[in-house]
Protein backbone atom coordinates (compact mmCIF):
# COMPACT_ATOMS: atom_id res chain seq x y z
CA UNK A 1 0.00 0.00 0.00
CA UNK A 2 1.13 3.67 -0.61
CA UNK A 3 0.77 4.89 2.48
CA UNK A 4 0.65 8.94 3.92
CA UNK A 5 2.01 9.83 6.98
CA UNK A 6 -0.36 13.63 8.43
CA UNK A 7 0.15 15.21 11.69
CA UNK A 8 -0.56 18.69 13.19
CA UNK A 9 1.57 21.88 13.35
CA UNK A 10 1.90 20.97 17.04
CA UNK A 11 4.46 18.41 16.34
CA UNK A 12 6.57 21.73 15.95
CA UNK A 13 9.44 19.53 12.52
CA UNK A 14 10.95 22.63 10.83
CA UNK A 15 9.66 22.89 7.53
CA UNK A 16 12.33 20.97 5.44
CA UNK A 17 11.92 18.03 7.94
CA UNK A 18 8.53 17.60 6.78
CA UNK A 19 9.59 18.31 2.96
CA UNK A 20 12.12 15.49 3.76
CA UNK A 21 10.18 12.40 5.74
CA UNK A 22 7.01 13.23 3.45
CA UNK A 23 4.70 14.20 6.22
CA UNK A 24 1.62 16.16 5.49
CA UNK A 25 1.08 19.16 8.30
CA UNK A 26 -2.40 20.37 9.04
CA UNK A 27 -2.01 23.88 10.78
CA UNK A 28 -4.07 25.07 14.41
CA UNK A 29 -5.01 28.50 14.29
CA UNK A 30 -3.32 30.81 16.53
CA UNK A 31 -4.88 33.88 17.58
CA UNK A 32 -2.95 37.05 18.18
CA UNK A 33 -4.71 40.06 19.39
CA UNK A 34 -7.19 40.99 16.50
CA UNK A 35 -5.41 38.73 13.79
CA UNK A 36 -6.27 34.81 13.23
CA UNK A 37 -3.03 32.75 11.48
CA UNK A 38 -2.20 29.69 10.15
CA UNK A 39 0.66 27.69 13.17
CA UNK A 40 3.76 27.77 10.80
CA UNK A 41 2.41 28.78 7.87
CA UNK A 42 1.64 32.10 8.49
CA UNK A 43 3.34 32.40 11.87
CA UNK A 44 6.89 30.65 12.26
CA UNK A 45 7.46 30.04 15.72
CA UNK A 46 10.34 32.68 16.23
CA UNK A 47 7.70 35.56 15.05
CA UNK A 48 5.15 34.10 17.46
CA UNK A 49 7.70 34.52 20.20
CA UNK A 50 7.95 38.17 19.05
CA UNK A 51 4.20 38.61 18.91
CA UNK A 52 3.52 36.54 22.49
CA UNK A 53 6.17 39.37 24.24
CA UNK A 54 3.94 41.88 22.93
CA UNK A 55 0.95 40.72 23.82
CA UNK A 56 -1.15 41.58 26.76
CA UNK A 57 -2.79 38.53 27.13
CA UNK A 58 -1.40 35.12 25.75
CA UNK A 59 -2.45 33.97 22.36
CA UNK A 60 -4.92 31.84 21.75
CA UNK A 61 -5.11 28.46 19.85
CA UNK A 62 -7.74 26.41 17.83
CA UNK A 63 -8.08 23.04 16.07
CA UNK A 64 -8.20 22.87 12.56
CA UNK A 65 -12.23 22.46 11.09
CA UNK A 66 -12.73 18.83 10.03
CA UNK A 67 -12.87 20.32 6.40
CA UNK A 68 -9.55 21.53 6.41
CA UNK A 69 -8.95 17.64 7.15
CA UNK A 70 -11.13 16.26 4.49
CA UNK A 71 -9.44 18.75 1.92
CA UNK A 72 -6.18 16.93 2.90
CA UNK A 73 -7.29 13.70 2.70
CA UNK A 74 -9.29 14.17 -0.38
CA UNK A 75 -5.70 15.25 -1.97
CA UNK A 76 -3.69 12.16 -0.72
CA UNK A 77 -6.44 10.11 -2.30
CA UNK A 78 -6.09 12.08 -5.78
CA UNK A 79 -2.15 11.46 -5.63
CA UNK A 80 -2.57 7.87 -5.25
CA UNK A 81 -2.12 7.35 -1.83
CA UNK A 82 -4.38 4.22 -0.49
CA UNK A 83 -4.34 4.77 3.05
CA UNK A 84 -3.42 7.49 5.68
CA UNK A 85 -2.02 7.45 9.00
CA UNK A 86 -3.29 10.51 10.96
CA UNK A 87 -0.79 11.54 13.80
CA UNK A 88 -2.39 14.12 16.00
CA UNK A 89 -1.59 15.59 20.23
CA UNK A 90 -3.90 14.77 22.67
CA UNK A 91 -7.27 15.82 23.01
CA UNK A 92 -7.36 16.64 26.50
CA UNK A 93 -4.82 19.47 25.13
CA UNK A 94 -6.72 20.17 21.74
CA UNK A 95 -10.21 19.17 19.66
CA UNK A 96 -7.81 18.74 16.44
CA UNK A 97 -8.28 14.92 17.05
CA UNK A 98 -11.48 14.54 16.68
CA UNK A 99 -11.53 16.85 13.89
CA UNK A 100 -9.30 14.32 12.24
CA UNK A 101 -12.09 11.66 13.00
CA UNK A 102 -14.98 13.16 11.81
CA UNK A 103 -13.00 14.00 8.68
CA UNK A 104 -12.05 9.59 8.19
CA UNK A 105 -15.30 8.88 8.39
CA UNK A 106 -16.41 11.65 5.24
CA UNK A 107 -13.46 10.08 2.70
CA UNK A 108 -12.91 6.89 0.06
CA UNK A 109 -9.38 5.45 1.48
CA UNK A 110 -9.14 3.79 5.04
CA UNK A 111 -8.05 6.93 7.64
CA UNK A 112 -6.41 6.44 11.06
CA UNK A 113 -6.92 9.33 13.28
CA UNK A 114 -4.21 7.91 16.31
CA UNK A 115 -4.03 9.68 19.86
CA UNK A 116 -0.38 10.34 20.94
CA UNK A 117 -1.63 11.17 24.10
CA UNK A 118 1.81 13.52 23.25
CA UNK A 119 2.07 16.99 21.82
CA UNK A 120 5.70 18.83 20.50
CA UNK A 121 9.02 17.08 20.34
CA UNK A 122 7.17 13.63 21.86
CA UNK A 123 4.28 14.04 18.91
CA UNK A 124 7.71 14.46 16.65
CA UNK A 125 9.33 10.92 18.12
CA UNK A 126 6.27 9.15 17.08
CA UNK A 127 6.08 10.44 13.55
CA UNK A 128 9.63 9.66 13.09
CA UNK A 129 8.57 6.29 13.87
CA UNK A 130 5.74 5.85 11.81
CA UNK A 131 7.70 7.35 8.44
CA UNK A 132 10.22 4.43 10.11
CA UNK A 133 7.76 2.05 9.08
CA UNK A 134 6.33 3.35 6.07
CA UNK A 135 9.65 3.20 4.52
CA UNK A 136 10.78 0.01 5.47
CA UNK A 137 7.38 -1.66 4.02
CA UNK A 138 5.27 -2.11 6.71
CA UNK A 139 1.44 -2.87 6.24
CA UNK A 140 -1.15 -0.01 7.05
CA UNK A 141 -2.74 -2.12 10.27
CA UNK A 142 0.89 -2.99 11.95
CA UNK A 143 1.98 0.68 11.95
CA UNK A 144 -1.11 1.59 13.80
CA UNK A 145 -0.93 -0.74 16.03
CA UNK A 146 3.12 0.18 16.89
CA UNK A 147 1.93 3.73 16.96
CA UNK A 148 -1.27 2.84 19.39
CA UNK A 149 1.67 0.54 21.58
CA UNK A 150 4.14 3.31 21.34
CA UNK A 151 2.24 6.20 22.71
CA UNK A 152 2.49 4.46 26.32
CA UNK A 153 6.24 4.60 26.12
CA UNK A 154 6.55 8.45 24.49
CA UNK A 155 7.16 10.75 27.36
CA UNK A 156 7.65 14.57 27.53
CA UNK A 157 9.15 16.71 30.10
CA UNK A 158 9.54 20.38 30.15
CA UNK A 159 10.79 23.44 32.75
CA UNK A 160 9.91 27.03 31.80
CA UNK A 161 12.37 29.89 32.48
CA UNK A 162 9.94 32.26 33.71
CA UNK A 163 6.24 31.93 35.36
CA UNK A 164 4.64 34.84 33.46
CA UNK A 165 2.63 33.03 31.37
CA UNK A 166 1.72 30.12 33.86
CA UNK A 167 0.84 33.28 36.02
CA UNK A 168 -1.00 34.63 32.44
CA UNK A 169 -2.47 31.23 32.12
CA UNK A 170 -4.61 30.55 35.26
CA UNK A 171 -1.91 27.73 36.18
CA UNK A 172 -0.32 29.26 39.43
CA UNK A 173 -0.79 32.89 41.03
CA UNK A 174 0.82 35.82 41.14
CA UNK A 175 2.28 35.10 44.78
CA UNK A 176 3.13 31.43 44.20
CA UNK A 177 5.21 32.89 40.84
CA UNK A 178 7.05 35.60 43.60
CA UNK A 179 7.81 32.81 46.07
CA UNK A 180 9.33 30.99 43.68
CA UNK A 181 11.15 33.67 41.65
CA UNK A 182 12.59 34.75 45.38
CA UNK A 183 13.73 31.30 46.05
CA UNK A 184 14.85 30.57 42.34
CA UNK A 185 12.73 27.72 42.42
CA UNK A 186 11.88 26.23 39.02
CA UNK A 187 8.81 24.23 37.91
CA UNK A 188 9.29 20.75 36.02
CA UNK A 189 6.38 19.40 34.10
CA UNK A 190 5.64 16.20 32.55
CA UNK A 191 2.58 15.10 29.95
CA UNK A 192 0.78 12.27 31.90
CA UNK A 193 -0.40 9.01 29.89
CA UNK A 194 -3.33 11.01 28.63
CA UNK A 195 -1.00 13.63 27.34
CA UNK A 196 -2.12 16.59 29.93
CA UNK A 197 0.19 18.89 31.64
CA UNK A 198 0.81 17.96 35.32
CA UNK A 199 3.57 19.35 37.90
CA UNK A 200 6.48 16.52 38.61
CA UNK A 201 8.80 18.48 40.78
CA UNK A 202 10.31 21.48 42.06
CA UNK A 203 13.66 22.24 42.06
CA UNK A 204 16.52 24.83 42.44
CA UNK A 205 17.53 26.86 39.46
CA UNK A 206 18.44 25.80 35.59
CA UNK A 207 21.05 23.44 37.16
CA UNK A 208 18.13 21.81 39.42
CA UNK A 209 16.07 21.41 35.84
CA UNK A 210 18.78 19.98 33.84
CA UNK A 211 19.74 17.21 36.86
CA UNK A 212 16.16 16.28 37.15
CA UNK A 213 15.68 15.84 33.53
CA UNK A 214 19.31 13.43 33.72
CA UNK A 215 17.22 11.53 36.63
CA UNK A 216 14.38 10.83 34.31
CA UNK A 217 16.22 9.79 31.30
CA UNK A 218 18.06 7.64 33.71
CA UNK A 219 14.99 5.78 35.06
CA UNK A 220 13.89 5.39 31.07
CA UNK A 221 16.91 4.11 30.14
CA UNK A 222 16.91 1.58 33.21
CA UNK A 223 13.58 0.45 31.62
CA UNK A 224 13.87 0.55 27.69
CA UNK A 225 17.56 0.09 27.47
CA UNK A 226 18.56 2.44 24.54
CA UNK A 227 16.85 5.85 23.91
CA UNK A 228 15.88 8.17 21.52
CA UNK A 229 15.51 11.57 22.24
CA UNK A 230 13.99 15.15 20.67
CA UNK A 231 14.31 18.14 22.79
CA UNK A 232 12.37 21.46 22.30
CA UNK A 233 13.05 24.95 23.63
CA UNK A 234 12.26 28.55 23.21
CA UNK A 235 15.13 30.50 22.39
CA UNK A 236 16.80 28.71 24.99
CA UNK A 237 19.20 26.47 22.70
CA UNK A 238 22.59 27.42 25.38
CA UNK A 239 20.87 25.22 27.98
CA UNK A 240 19.45 22.36 25.84
CA UNK A 241 22.94 21.75 24.70
CA UNK A 242 24.31 22.12 29.03
CA UNK A 243 21.59 19.06 29.16
CA UNK A 244 22.63 17.08 26.53
CA UNK A 245 26.35 17.52 27.84
CA UNK A 246 25.05 15.96 31.10
CA UNK A 247 23.67 12.96 29.93
CA UNK A 248 26.50 12.13 27.84
CA UNK A 249 28.37 12.69 31.16
CA UNK A 250 25.70 10.32 32.74
CA UNK A 251 26.90 7.78 30.30
CA UNK A 252 23.31 7.27 28.70
CA UNK A 253 23.06 5.22 25.69
CA UNK A 254 21.06 7.74 22.99
CA UNK A 255 20.93 9.01 19.94
CA UNK A 256 19.33 13.02 19.69
CA UNK A 257 16.52 12.89 16.80
CA UNK A 258 16.04 17.02 16.80
CA UNK A 259 15.71 19.63 18.08
CA UNK A 260 12.72 21.87 17.73
CA UNK A 261 11.81 25.31 18.44
CA UNK A 262 8.73 24.91 20.75
CA UNK A 263 4.99 26.23 18.46
CA UNK A 264 2.32 27.93 20.11
CA UNK A 265 0.36 25.09 21.78
CA UNK A 266 3.06 24.52 24.40
CA UNK A 267 4.78 28.17 24.14
CA UNK A 268 1.80 30.37 25.25
CA UNK A 269 1.43 28.53 28.43
CA UNK A 270 5.41 27.70 29.42
CA UNK A 271 6.51 30.91 27.99
CA UNK A 272 10.08 32.07 26.02
CA UNK A 273 13.13 30.30 27.58
CA UNK A 274 11.17 26.91 27.81
CA UNK A 275 13.23 23.76 27.46
CA UNK A 276 11.76 20.37 26.82
CA UNK A 277 12.76 16.63 26.51
CA UNK A 278 11.24 14.01 24.20
CA UNK A 279 12.17 10.17 25.26
CA UNK A 280 11.23 6.94 23.42
CA UNK A 281 12.84 3.57 23.32
CA UNK A 282 15.78 3.96 20.58
CA UNK A 283 14.50 0.01 19.13
CA UNK A 284 10.97 0.08 20.81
Amino acid sequence: MNIAIVTDSTCDWSPEEYEQNNVVMVPLKIQVGEQTLLDQVELPSEEFYDRMLAASEIPMTSQPSPGDFVAVYERLAGEGFDAVVSLHLAPVLSGTLASAEMAAKNVDIPVAAIDSKNATSSLGLLVEKACRMRDGGAEFSAIVSALEAATEKTHLYLAPESTDNLVKGGRITEEQAQGAAMLNIKLVFALDETGRLVNLDKVKGSKGIIKRFVEAAVAHAEEYGPLRLRFMHARNGGEVEKLIDALEAEGIEFEVAGIDSCGATVATHAGIGVIGMAVSPANG
